[in-house]
């Protein structure tokens, strides 16, 4: 291996998590590759066959969206490492790596890789996370408006958002209630409402990447809607004061929750999209069903002055 390459490679986090004696026999595992401008390194829906850390040049993170436009996710330079999330999952590619530049790397076979993990716990766990906030980086920035923030407020965005998961029909937040954490669907539905339970006014339908809970959040107020798991949900959360502290440094992303106020100030009912209409008309049509039935006899029964 060329000064250079080894060099590069005692930097990454991946040498600092193997002891100092097991570095050669570590650094023996991997191999010189070279790619040209243009060359893919590895692509979306592939298997993962490698773990890389790029010595020389630049490139590119993407991924294809459902319309099949690409976007970039992360620019990658010297020192830093890629692929190792699908090896530690055992999941095809999510993302392609695509070459900027001519680039040099070194390339660690997924034997290799899994043998390494499994010997050295810690490093193990160095990767887990790396793993877990490129997945999260990746999903802000694709499906939510927090892509649009800078990649340092992204960044501190990330490491405060904690990970909640509820239950089908689960209140996760209730009208009235004090100021408490906004949320990002990271999966699965919610619906927004006003009123009782059994006469909803429904207010908004929000998916994955949709965001909520904000308004009482930079306010103070109590919370002005309801906000109930139309489907099993898994979803991160904000404590208000983390929210506080990052208007404060990153401006932006105080902008970017301000805009959603004018959402709840429009009070107009919101129609269930179809994509709900399964999950949610049953249990609707329950509440209903009461007061119809209600309504069916009074209209059976004769008025006072009918009867003489």
């Amino acid at each position: 291996m060329i000064a250079r390459a080894e060099e590069v490679l005692r930097t990454t986090s991946f040498a600092r998590f193997v002891p100092p004696e097991h570095f050669d026999r570590v650094r023996d595992r991997f191999e010189e590759v070279h790619y040209d401008f243009g060359d893919t390194i590895i692509r979306q829906g592939e298997e993962a066959d490698a773990f890389y850390v790029l010595v020389t040049g630049r490139a590119r993170v993407l991924k294809e969206q459902p319309n099949g436009e690409e976007i970039t996710l992360h620019r990658l330079q010297p020192g830093h490492e890629f692929g190792e999330s699908a090896l530690l999952e055992g999941q095809a590619r999510t993302t392609t790596v695509r070459c900027s530049t001519a680039v040099d790397v070194l390339r660690l076979g997924r034997g290799d890789f899994q043998e390494l993990v499994a010997e050295y716990p810690e490093l193990m766990h160095s990767l887990e996370l790396l793993s877990r906030w490129r997945a999260l980086h990746s999903f802000l920035y694709s499906y939510s408006h927090f892509g649009r923030l800078s990649a340092p407020a992204l960044r501190a965005l990330i490491d405060h958002l904690e990970p909640v998961e509820f239950q089908k029909g689960a209140t996760i937040i209730k009208q009235g209630d004090p100021a408490g954490p906004m949320y990002i669907v990271r999966e699965g539905r919610v619906r927004i409402f006003t009123g009782p339970p059994d006469q909803p006014v429904n207010v908004a339908f929000f998916r994955e990447g949709d965001y909520f809970g904000e308004l009482s959040v930079l306010t103070g107020a109590p919370r002005a809607a309801t906000v109930e798991a139309a489907s099993d949900c898994r979803l991160l959360a904000l404590a208000p004061a983390q929210v506080a502290a990052l208007d404060r440094q990153f401006p932006e992303i105080e902008k970017l929750l301000v805009e959603r106020r004018a959402l709840y100030q429009a009070k107009v009912k919101a129609r269930i999209p179809l994509d709900f209409s399964q999950e949610l008309l049953p249990a609707e049509l329950e509440a209903k069903a009461p007061r119809a039935k209600a309504a069916e006899e009074d209209a059976d029964e004769p008025f006072a002055d009918e009867r003489g």
